[in-house]
């Protein structure tokens, strides 16, 4: 069996892949840091993608330089590889946290402290390893550059463990701005649909199972005769799925998000009062006062306008329709009617899909749309968790109580 053949399709499939994803990415880069709205949030997301297209240049640079294989072109560009894959997990992370900034509260600044420590050791790492190789050709510095190899390697251990530490890391505290994000979310839409950022969700889920399957690989090659691969070609190319998987989940989905929490129109200006106001609400009896007529006012304009239909409406529509600020209406629903936004229009909507399950024969569709649902299984959820039944099951108890009511009547 020829090795040697082997060993050198592989390094072909290897190219071929490093420039694939080489394109892909500097083609994200360019679009996402193009001038347009939401480039604020999109440009962590772009700085990803143009930081893993300088991470994937060395190996065509090393075909492209067959004539000096061991020159310092090459090893510059390999050492790229340190700094650029440990900025990616913060870059990732502050990207997710831009789409789920809520507008209606203060940009809490990120906390460099805890990000730029891991980044800057990246950094050095990779300038004293450059600057070691580099004098390894000096005579003069030779002798030096001999003695400093075992801290080089121990340096790009180190870095290599700071990468697997930071990984699960920003998968963690990614988690916890979703977690946070979605309950925001229904404080302030009536439906969520569209702003979930589930593929997110499973962006997260498909870089810990392949982080757990590359460490798992890496410590029984290190600690034992078991190999997960078997062989250099398997490795390869589980490796290949694994980049090409997650690069495109994040391209596809990546390039369209837009952020989640936007007002409908315009800039927020009717929140700019500090969040100490929010504590009168506590202390006075007139405040609650004003609270309750502004609840008052809630229930009767849902209730004669109906605006619960509108499948799209917000807090924001809520507050203009009622002539108060937005957070005092958040303040009244919360403090005196006792829902989150989100809840209690689900209340209204539930409440009048009843009266049309009883009262019409309507198909089940028609009055999901028609009572301000986007779609069918979404009610069915909402039905089934405040009635405790699908609405079909609704629909058929109350015909046989009918038919059963009117035969005790004869």
């Amino acid at each position: 069996m020829d090795y040697t053949s082997g060993t050198s399709d592989i390094e072909h499939w290897r190219l071929a892949l490093a420039v694939g994803l080489l394109m892909m990415s500097a083609f994200c880069a360019h679009l996402l840091l193009l001038p347009g709205p939401h480039r604020r949030a999109r440009l962590p997301l772009g700085l990803f993608f143009l930081s893993n297209a300088l991470r994937l240049v060395a190996l065509p640079v090393e075909h492209l330089t067959l004539s000096t294989p061991a020159s310092l072109l090459h090893i510059t560009f390999d050492l790229a590889e340190v700094p650029l894959s440990t900025v990616q997990p913060f870059l990732l992370w502050l990207y997710v946290r831009r789409l789920t900034e809520d507008p209606t509260r203060p940009h809490d600044p990120v906390k460099r402290g805890w990000h730029l420590p891991p980044i800057i050791f990246a950094v050095f790492v990779y300038f004293f390893v450059l600057t070691q190789q580099a004098t390894l050709g000096a005579p003069s510095l030779d002798a030096y550059a001999l003695a400093l190899q075992g801290t080089t390697v121990a340096l790009l251990w180190c870095v290599t463990l700071v990468f697997y530490a930071l990984v699960p890391i920003y998968a963690v505290l990614t988690v916890r701005l979703l977690l946070s994000y979605k309950t925001r979310l229904k404080d302030l839409y009536a439906s969520t649909e569209g702003r979930e950022l589930r593929w997110i969700w499973c962006l997260t889920a498909a870089v810990a199972f392949f982080w757990v399957f590359n460490l798992a690989s890496i410590l029984a090659e290190a600690f034992g005769d078991f190999d997960w691969t078997t062989t250099a070609a398997g490795s390869f190319y589980i490796g290949a799925f694994a980049q090409i998987s997650l690069l495109w989940i994040i391209a596809v989905w990546g390039i369209r998000q837009k952020p989640g929490m936007s007002p409908p129109r315009g800039p927020v200006t009717e929140d700019t009062e500090p969040v100490q106001d929010f504590k009168k609400y506590d202390r006075s009896g007139l405040d609650h006062a004003r609270l309750a007529r502004i609840a008052t006012k809630i229930e009767q304009t849902m209730a004669r306008d109906k605006l619960y239909q509108n499948p799209d409406l917000s807090l924001w529509d809520l507050s203009e329709k009622i002539g108060a600020k937005r957070h005092y209406v958040s303040q009244a629903l919360n403090d005196k009617i006792g829902h989150s936004f989100f809840d209690y229009v689900n209340t209204f909507r539930i409440d009048d899909a009843k009266r049309q399950l009883l009262s019409t024969d309507s198909s089940i569709l028609a009055i999901t749309y028609d009572v301000g649902f986007n779609s069918r299984s979404v009610f069915y959820r909402a039905f089934k968790q405040e009635v405790g039944m699908t609405p079909s099951q609704f629909r058929q108890d109350a015909s046989v109580g009918n038919t059963a009511k009117a035969i005790c009547n004869t």
